[in-house]
């Protein structure tokens, strides 16, 4: 057993744990969980007689969720809400609010830049996807509360972009 498949110290696989994500000015250390970005590629179907041929179409981006611990400081129920209300929402308090969201003031102005980073054992990034166009797709301000609960109190965010680049510390297989 000479030359295992892990033995080069090099190809230390990249690991789940190991990862910090950037939403703007919200604490690192809040994020709990994160998916990373997905691209789908539509399938256009072109029929000749008995036969089917399938062409590829145009990639789209899934969403990507996060999961985020609220603490009290910095609040983050506050932080979001206040992102959308960055992003155009207005309260139907005046009746002669005419505002709404807009995709302008959600990218520049609701959360700002966003950048998923995998991390090596020593904290060096070796996967880094920035996402392009950022905006608040649903935010689920922490769920159910319960007596017989004592967990943390959690946000969700549903992250919707136009596209996402991908660095990397090495050269590609």
């Amino acid at each position: 057993m000479a030359n295992l498949f892990w033995s080069n110290i090099k190809a230390d696989p990249k690991r789940q744990y190991r990862f910090t994500l950037n939403i703007g000015n919200v604490p690192v250390w809040t994020v709990k969980t994160a998916t990373k970005p997905k691209a789908s590629i539509n399938v256009i179907e072109q029929q000749f007689i008995n036969h089917t041929f399938k062409y590829p179409g145009r990639l789209t981006w899934d969403p990507i969720t996060v999961t985020l611990v609220d603490p009290v400081d910095p609040d983050l129920a506050r932080t979001f809400m206040n992102a959308l209300l960055k992003s155009g929402y207005q309260y139907p308090t005046n009746p002669n609010v005419r505002g709404s969201i807009s995709k302008y003031k959600s990218v520049l102005e609701g959360l700002g830049s966003i950048t998923l980073r995998m991390i090596d054992a020593d904290g060096n990034p070796v996967e880094e996807w920035f996402l392009k166009n950022p905006w608040i797709a649903d935010v689920d301000f922490g769920g159910t509360l319960g007596y017989d609960q004592d967990g943390m109190s959690e946000l969700s965010l549903t992250i919707q972009y136009d596209w996402a680049e991908i660095g990397t510390s090495g050269p590609p297989a």
